[in-house]
């Protein structure tokens, strides 16, 4: 029996927990991603969000930088719903649609970025989702996924729940929480790098970041010569 399925989609509860407790916490730590996309992308670049979730960080780069075309995709209804609101609250424009990221409904090579947060470890197939965000890059683009590191420390992942909203004595539940569905449910550094050696992109990076609690791949689609 299965009681928890790592698969499944957001339920609306989840959702809210996640929107509210946790996500801005995980956005704190995504300040260098936020620094490279400024600098890389300019008006007119498409940008896909695989497992966007409520919204906040397709909504903050749509807010950011003017004229970028930026799409977010998920399974959960109840999340899809958070990211709309929180678009249509903040006076940008976001596409949100529900798709897995085993099955992108996008064309070939038509995104300038395809990133991913907290997202792979809920993919069914993780080597078949990679495949879909290569495809839908374009010749020159960027892949970056970020996850939770399976070996960051008990001190790290204490750490980063200490940015959760939440109160102070709830929070040794909170890394219980956090390790038991979010860390123990991850992949760790070895795996991130061999799930990256099949793509067969230029300058590829996978590394921890400099709090430990996660990793990132970071790549770049080759040219055609």
């Amino acid at each position: 029996m299965v009681l928890f399925d790592i698969t499944s989609r957001y339920n609306s509860l989840e959702a809210f927990l996640y929107d509210y407790l946790v996500a801005p916490a995980v956005f704190d730590t995504l300040l260098p991603f936020k620094d490279t996309v400024f600098a890389m992308m300019k008006e007119g670049s498409r940008i896909l969000d695989i497992g966007c979730g409520g919204g906040q960080l397709a909504v903050e780069l749509a807010k950011a930088k003017k004229g970028l075309d930026v799409t977010g995709v998920d399974l959960s209804i109840s999340q899809l719903r958070r990211a709309k609101l929180r678009s249509m609250k903040a006076e940008v424009k976001v596409d949100f649609i529900r798709a897995s990221a085993l099955g992108l409904p996008l064309p070939d090579e038509s995104i300038d970025l395809v990133y991913s947060v907290d997202s792979i470890k809920h993919w069914p197939d993780r080597g078949r989702g990679l495949r879909e965000c290569v495809r839908v890059i374009k010749p020159g683009g960027m892949l970056f996924i970020s996850e939770v590191n399976r070996d960051c420390t008990l001190g790290q992942g204490m750490r980063f729940v200490r940015n959760w909203r939440m109160p102070a004595v709830l929070r040794p539940f909170s890394v219980l929480s956090f390790f038991l569905f979010a860390v123990l449910r991850s992949l760790t550094l070895d795996e991130a790098r061999a799930l990256a050696v099949p793509l067969a992109l230029d300058d590829v990076s996978v590394a921890p970041d400099l709090a430990g609690i996660n990793w990132t791949i970071k790549a770049i689609k080759p040219r055609r010569a």
